[in-house]
């Protein structure tokens, strides 16, 4: 499905009157584009006056479109923003972001109304969004060292060759291959600006870099 700001806008309400008791004022709603924040709620806090305390302003909650979901995922990341938001606006005090508060309420809306809000979710093998994929070519480095040891790092396009450079020059590679890919193994690897990688498994980086071999050809 597509995400909008104006289908935020009607599952806010719709939750707010079911769950919160319409309590909470509309937030500001965006829709964003972040790989590593399915959800975010923000907010600032203003001091009301000397001696007066602080209250919180500007409210604010993201949804990310950048994986391909279906409308529950995005409604099981609404409501968990929603409860930051309740516990910021009626200034709950809990030990940490999601701590004994934040749960009591995530478990009552998922025991008593079937929601499935977790504290974080793993995003590991979701499909990014086709729009996304276009867009997010990544430039893969595989490497070995003399000793064996097998590296894959995802590079930053500005500093491919840099990287080349390094990894030419240095006495510890012992080969190296350049790869372009849209595969979303590598959605969760930083991209690196140095001759830094994510240490694999011999099995393992074969079997990949013979997957990237193969879709380079196709």
């Amino acid at each position: 499905m597509e995400l909008t700001v104006a289908y935020l806008r009607e599952q806010f309400q719709q939750f707010n009157a079911h769950y919160f008791n319409n309590e909470l004022p509309l937030p500001r709603l965006v829709v964003s584009n972040s790989r590593t924040r399915l959800g975010q709620f923000s907010c600032q806090r203003v001091r009301k006056g000397l001696f007066r305390g602080f209250k919180t302003v500007g409210y604010c909650i993201r949804v990310s479109d950048y994986f391909s979901v279906g409308e529950r995922e995005y409604q099981n990341v609404l409501l968990h923003e929603m409860i930051h938001y309740y516990i910021a606006y009626k200034d709950i005090r809990d030990t940490s972001s999601h701590g004994p508060e934040f749960q009591k309420i995530m478990r009552w809306l998922n025991t008593e109304h079937g929601w499935n809000i977790t504290v974080s979710t793993r995003t590991q093998g979701w499909d990014v969004a086709e729009r996304n994929r276009k867009q997010q070519a990544r430039h893969v480095l595989a490497l070995e060292t003399v000793d064996g040891k097998c590296f894959l790092s995802v590079v930053h396009r500005d500093y491919i060759r840099y990287v080349d450079r390094l990894a030419a020059q240095s006495v510890f590679v012992a080969k190296r291959e350049w790869f372009v890919t849209t595969d979303d193994y590598f959605a969760d690897f930083p991209q690196t600006r140095s001759l830094r990688g994510r240490r694999m498994k011999r099995l393992e980086f074969d079997e990949m870099v013979k997957k990237l071999r193969q879709q380079e050809r196709t």
